[in-house]
């Protein structure tokens, strides 16, 4: 961090330029990315017979046709990919494990209103609200922006040179960015480098950057240390960005979340929910107002829960707060209100378990009957497949394997029915479409969830 004109981005492409590219793999984003995020012929052709001419291309604060060159280093992401999918049988047979899932959907959790398929031909932008196709140049700047970093993360990490020392160097990714995106931005750093954690001593991720919510989100990694650029001075000392800060990051990070969108903070036991509650904000077309926090633990949990009881009143006028912990095969027990903080518990084990209810198969397009016939099949096709057993106890279970824990097979499910999108999708677009009148009537996600959940939480917004 430091001041403008202290000579961040300077120190970064000197870094790029004299650092010996016999030890250092080094990968410089430029801090204005300008263009539209569509792959460019004339770009392609560029960066097909000139090897060093992206990086020159972005020496500079400005650089024409970032976000083109972006959407060719996707394209080539993808590749690699489904060539070390090819290449892994251990990847190769783990039914769960796509470009869509382990790739694509992390960009998309970065957005709100707009998604990012596979095509026909190539990679292409729908609405969430009704699939309609949008031109690249048509999406907001923020949107793209956030789309273009993603694909520069996803790329240097598919990449790296074993052999050398990878360094990415991200020159104010928050540029365009709404806080609490620019918060997400720094959690798909975290899930990049917890993915590639077996390689920890061969990477480092080094930000230049203004950004309070994007500091607070990495320094939720005992990884993170923050330093300070002065002007004149060429050495930067980095220092562990400490407990205290880590403690209040996820408060911290999001400021504006409740207090112009009027979002509430929705304290959640672990990443999964977090994906589901992401993607449930997004489906419901703006009803569900929620931003979901991410508790490390338990214990954590409870701590966030009396920050919000013992702060939120003294910030705002007519403060709300929601916190969710799972059943935990604990039947029909739910918790103390503590307000202005409203506490629930799942009425299943954890949030994948809703994933085997009928709205959710019927997001897959299929019912529990053709589950069961499908999953049968599927049991025959793969005798020796190390879940066949808890695919087995799911299918022969009275209740759905309500209480029971499923974390194993919550992909697997999807798998066999076909469905290429990750499981926190189905559930989270399951829970956008819950409307008032399922309150009345038999629903077996507001069942599993708890009707006070649904009433309070997802319709609070009507």
């Amino acid at each position: 961090m430091g001041r403008n004109g202290a000579g961040k981005s300077r120190f970064f492409r000197h870094l790029d330029q004299f650092c010996p590219r016999e030890e250092f793999n080094i990968r410089y984003i430029s801090p204005e990315r300008a263009g539209s995020f569509k792959r460019d012929g004339n770009i392609l052709t560029h960066m097909s017979n000139n090897p060093e001419w992206l990086r020159n291309s972005r020496l500079g604060n400005q650089a024409d046709n970032f976000k083109a060159a972006s959407a060719v280093l996707l394209r080539e992401t993808e590749t690699i990919y489904l060539r070390k999918l090819q290449a892994d049988p251990e990847i190769r047979q783990d039914l769960s494990r796509t470009f869509v899932v382990d790739r694509l959907e992390k960009i998309n959790r970065l957005l709100t209103n707009i998604v990012l398929v596979v095509g026909t031909n190539d990679l292409e932008f729908r609405t969430i609200s009704d699939n309609e196709l949008v031109a690249p140049e048509k999406i907001s700047s923020g949107e793209s922006e956030a789309v273009a970093l993603a694909s520069e993360i996803l790329h240097f990490f598919d990449t790296l040179d074993l052999a050398k020392f990878n360094v990415l160097l991200l020159d104010e990714p928050d540029v365009h960015l709404h806080p609490d995106l620019q918060a997400r931005l720094g959690q798909l750093l975290l899930s990049m480098l917890e993915e590639f954690e077996s390689h920890r001593d061969r990477i480092a991720v080094c930000l230049a950057t203004h950004s309070a919510p994007l500091v607070c989100a990495l320094a939720s990694s005992p990884q993170a240390s923050i330093g300070t650029k002065s002007f004149g001075v060429d050495i930067v000392q980095l220092k562990p960005t400490g407990r205290e800060l880590r403690k209040v990051a996820p408060f911290f990070g999001h400021p504006l979340s409740l207090s112009l969108s009027n979002d509430a903070p929705l304290i959640l036991e672990g990443e999964d929910d977090e994906r589901v509650w992401q993607q449930a904000a997004r489906s419901s077309k703006g009803q569900i107002k929620v931003f979901p926090v991410l508790a490390e633990s338990v214990d954590q949990q409870g701590a966030l829960e009396r920050f919000c009881v013992d702060l939120l009143e003294t910030l705002y006028d007519d403060p709300v707060a929601f916190s969710l912990r799972d059943g935990d095969g604990v039947v029909g027990e739910q918790l103390a209100h503590l307000p202005p903080l409203r506490r629930f518990r799942l009425q299943c084990y954890a949030i994948e378990n809703t994933l085997v209810t009928d709205q959710c198969l019927s997001t897959m397009g299929a019912s529990w009957r053709e589950f069961i016939e499908k999953a049968k099949n599927w049991v025959i096709e793969n005798p020796v497949h190390k879940d066949i057993d808890e695919i087995r106890c799911l299918i022969g279970s009275s209740d759905r394997q309500r209480h029971k824990k499923i974390k194993t097979i919550r992909q697997l499910i999807c798998a066999i029915l076909n469905c290429n999108k990750p499981w926190e999708v189905v559930v989270g677009q399951a829970l956008g479409g819950i409307e008032r009148s399922n309150l009345q009537e038999e629903n077996m996600l507001v069942d599993f969830i708890g009707e006070e959940l649904a009433r309070d939480v997802i319709l609070r917004g009507e």
